[in-house]
């Protein structure tokens, strides 16, 4: 729980530096978040209920909705399946460098090991990956602690 809870003060502390006009990027911080998220060992704490949720009911809830351009994914643990693979494996891509997170969009990829192509690619805007990650810390807060 500390974890989520100090990934989650990291988050808003790097946006508030960033509006207050300090040298940081957020597109980073938001990455880092989401890297530690999906990749902490959340399995065992979260139980199935969680990861069985519909991305569908959870977008109803104002998730944002990630934008699945290749494969598919219905759950909540096939999403974060998916994004942990693509992370471990550097598979992640943005579409600038800007630091305005308004101003990126990230793509993550899942393949087979040794295949050429993904099987799963999924998109999303950095802001909405920065509120995907505060929800989903907001989640692990209210299962977990």
């Amino acid at each position: 729980m500390g974890f989520a809870e100090r990934t989650k003060k990291n988050l808003q502390h790097i946006q508030k530096a960033f509006d207050a006009g300090h040298d940081v990027h957020v597109v980073t911080q938001i990455v880092n978040s989401l890297l530690g998220l999906v990749v902490f060992p959340w399995e065992s704490h979260l139980g199935e209920v969680v990861h069985a949720m519909p991305l569908a009911e959870l977008e109803r809830q104002g998730w944002p909705r990630w934008e699945i351009t290749k494969g598919s994914c219905a759950t909540l643990g096939e999403l974060i399946r998916h994004l942990r693979n693509g992370a471990s494996h550097q598979d992640i891509w943005f579409s600038s460098d800007d630091r305005d997170a308004g101003e990126v969009i990230i793509e993550t990829r899942d393949r087979k090991k040794g295949a050429p192509e993904p099987y799963w690619v999924a998109r999303l805007n950095a802001d909405e990956v920065r509120q995907f990650c505060l929800r989903f810390i907001s989640l692990v807060e209210e299962t977990v602690g």
